[in-house]
């Protein structure tokens, strides 16, 4: 397939592929929480939709239905632009729409499928109840991650090469717990499928890799797994969410026994979702450099960044940023920031028994956030830069 362009000159300044996709995102971002803002200031679910309780489910889901539609098509612009133009891999617009249609379908059917807990959870034992049947939502999201990822994004499913086998064998990784499935998006980098660490889900493309580099990786994803990484990643992007929507009822008085009052909610955890954005990208990207660190004590620093540098060349590619955007807006950091901790972590004394991740670190805990937010019917967490527009990862959001 051609590529497509990464990087273009305007004005004698150049716009890599990495910073186009930021403003993209900003862009994406920016539009979904101006949007729910002005839902919430001019209260047009009350206006738009039933504030009755005693409206039958059918018709309250139709109308959510119908609204949430015409939500998927509104952003529909920036998926074209962030999935099938600005991409390493130009595809058919025909490919690019059949994929987007499967996923955008899946998400629909997600959105009212949580809704419809959430209006019963509602009518049945009031907020209380609609608070509960949220949090049984992102442990379902959670736990069925890897199966979800796979009917978004038909992820399709390839026998472990051997390479794979002994890389995971060298890492101290039971290759029977490893899924290898293949997809044309080379962002996608897989991860734990469930909400403990049993099944790796890893994409074909690392084959690829040369054997130190696939070594240490899959090393990284063994020590997320059994330091609990992963497991405090997934509680605490749970924790977040939950007191996220317990403060949108709180701060507007939102009735989730009715339809309005779900589309409030919505409106509500766009903007809660925003300020994850945020905030969580700071704790996650310390989680990054606990992993790193962890790894290089068992299969050594070079190698450690080697295999960093090959994999961020497949996603981004921007070997550095500023202090501010990568604050901002990145919970992954760059190469050239993880090199130095590395180089740092290395040069100082060592106060805790080699290949061991703090308790106090939870990986992925921005981007688990993102993923299980989709039971609040929050646009936002497809806006993002790193997966607007690129189905195969907004379940398994890019990672390190």
């Amino acid at each position: 397939m051609p590529s497509s362009p990464v990087s273009f000159n305007a004005s004698r300044r150049v716009i890599t592929y990495a910073r186009a996709r930021l403003f993209l995102g900003i862009s994406g971002v920016g539009s979904a929480t101006l949007a729910a803002a002005l839902l919430l200031f001019f209260d047009v679910p009350a206006q738009g939709l039933s504030t009755s309780a005693a409206q039958s489910l059918p018709r309250a889901l139709f109308s959510l239905g119908a609204f949430l539609l015409l939500v998927i098509l509104a952003f529909l612009s920036f998926d074209l632009i962030g999935g099938a133009w600005l991409v390493r891999r130009r595809v058919w617009a025909s490919m690019w729409l059949a994929r987007w249609a499967r996923g955008a379908s899946v998400q629909l059917m997600l959105w009212l499928g949580s809704a419809a807990l959430l209006l019963m959870a509602a009518r049945a034992a009031g907020a209380a109840g609609a608070i509960g049947a949220f949090v049984l939502l992102q442990f379902a999201l959670a736990a069925c991650r890897g199966a979800l990822s796979g009917v978004i994004a038909q992820l399709t499913p390839q026998p472990l090469p051997d390479v794979m086998r002994q890389a995971a064998q060298r890492a101290g990784l039971d290759p029977a717990r490893i899924r290898c499935v293949d997809t044309p998006d080379e962002g996608f980098v897989g991860g734990y499928t469930g909400i403990r660490a049993r099944t790796l889900m890893v994409p074909l493309l690392w084959a690829q890799l040369p054997e130190s580099a696939l070594t240490a990786q899959l090393t990284r994803r063994r020590l997320i797994g059994e330091s609990g990484a992963h497991l405090r990643g997934v509680l605490g992007a749970i924790a977040w969410n939950t007191l996220g929507l317990a403060t949108v009822v709180l701060a507007t008085g939102a009735d989730l026994a009715t339809s309005a009052g779900i589309l409030t909610m919505a409106a509500g955890m766009t903007l809660w979702a925003f300020l994850g954005v945020l905030v969580l990208p700071t704790p996650s990207r310390l989680a990054v450099f606990a992993v790193d660190r962890a790894a290089a004590q068992l299969v050594g620093g070079p190698t450690v960044q080697n295999a960093v540098e090959l994999l961020d060349r497949w996603q981004d590619d921007e070997p550095s940023r500023s202090r501010r955007v990568e604050t901002i807006f990145h919970p992954v950091p760059s190469r050239t920031t993880r090199a130095m901790k590395l180089a740092q972590s290395s040069a100082g004394p060592r106060t805790a028994r080699e290949g061991t991740i703090p308790v106090w670190h939870a990986h992925h805990l921005a981007r688990h956030a993102l993923w299980l937010s989709w039971a609040a019917l929050t646009p936002l967490p497809r806006a993002v830069h790193c997966n607007v527009g690129r189905p195969a990862l907004w379940a398994m959001l890019p990672g390190d």
